[in-house]
């Protein structure tokens, strides 16, 4: 009597068992295409944490174009570096590089001192270097 209550309940049970199984394979499905586009959007805004040196810091009413100027200056100088020029409302600022260390970031700075005196290094989101 006992083998036949449990075929009746696993002969009901059994396809919503089947059920249960198939929605959770289909969520599975929807957490991949979650993933790849979590990668997708990661790899178009690859900024980390790192640092740069910032050569220039200025406002006024020429600080646009000697923001410029020292941006093209640079570029002919370290044409290797990628500069980063900004607009803070009244300040223009430059930093340059992606330096994933701080140590990285001095090394750049004693390199460029001697032409840029008022440069010093910044935390900062970079781009990874590893990806350009």
């Amino acid at each position: 009597m006992n083998k036949i209550k449990l075929l009746i309940l696993l002969l009901f049970i059994g396809p919503f068992a089947l059920l249960a199984q198939d929605q959770f394979m289909h969520q599975d499905s929807k957490l991949d295409s979650l993933i790849v586009l979590h990668k997708r959007i990661n790899s178009l805004d690859s900024l980390v944490p790192g640092y740069r040196v910032q050569i220039f810091f200025e406002s006024g009413n020429y600080s646009k174009d000697l923001a410029m100027g020292t941006a093209e200056k640079f570029q002919e100088e370290y044409p290797e570096v990628r500069y980063y020029l900004s607009f803070d409302e009244p300040y223009y600022r430059i930093r340059v590089g992606d330096f994933r260390s701080i140590i990285e970031a001095k090394g750049f700075l004693k390199e460029i001192i001697g032409d840029y005196p008022a440069a010093f290094e910044v935390k900062d989101k970079i781009y990874n270097p590893s990806l350009y």
